[in-house]
């Protein structure tokens, strides 16, 4: 009988996948955990939740981040275009232009979910978006800043070869015209008790 009424125009045609989770006819784990399945089988590796980005680890290297894609989300509404981190870090930065207000990213997930990476994409992005064809090594010297924390807090688990083991707070700051002028990384919540102890399959730092 759906079907019928399909075809006859009086229901609309079910989607083969939502890009918003907020869209889904019927919000249920299953439909929500299907919904990213069938995208993540696309290569769609994002989907919002409204304003929230759910990002899905692909494990390999996919060709959406060069200097094409920056350009393509610059400056567009959320949503408008295909779910993207680059989207996040425009939303931001030129609602930070606009309304002169600090803007904050929060980058949460399980252990190996690409927390560190989407932080990358997101520096990479934000410090594109304010160049503006000026030469700059300010993206080079933050993004160069990981691997030295890395090896101080980073430790093999159960689960992960080179997982973070500790928190980290990234503040770029910038000029009023929108150039970067510099950055500011702070560490927290370092798993301290890894230096007398490890469990079993996991590892003390890597240095």
């Amino acid at each position: 009988a759906t079907r019928r009424l399909v075809e006859r125009g009086l229901l609309p045609r079910q989607q083969a996948d939502f890009d918003d989770l907020c869209n889904l006819p019927e919000l249920t784990e299953e439909n929500l955990l299907k919904n990213l399945r069938h995208r993540f089988l696309q290569q769609k590796i994002y989907t919002y939740a409204g304003s929230i980005l759910v990002a899905v680890n692909p494990f390999k290297f996919l060709p959406i981040y060069n200097p094409k894609y920056v350009k393509m989300y610059e400056n567009q509404q959320l949503g408008k275009l295909e779910p993207h981190v680059f989207a996040l870090a425009d939303v931001a930065y030129y609602a930070m232009l606009r309304k002169q207000v600090n803007q904050c990213i929060v980058i949460s997930g399980e252990s190996g979910s690409g927390k560190t990476q989407s932080t990358n994409f997101l520096i990479h992005c934000l410090t594109a978006l304010s160049q503006k064809g000026y030469a700059s090594g300010v993206e080079r010297t933050i993004l160069g800043a990981g691997p030295v924390l890395e090896a101080f807090g980073n430790a093999k688990t159960a689960h992960n070869n080179i997982p973070s083991r500790f928190g980290k707070f990234i503040q770029v700051n910038y000029l009023e015209s929108g150039i970067v002028r510099g950055a500011v990384v702070e560490k927290y919540l370092l798993e301290k008790s890894r230096l007398v102890s490890q469990e079993k399959d996991e590892r003390n730092y890597h240095v």
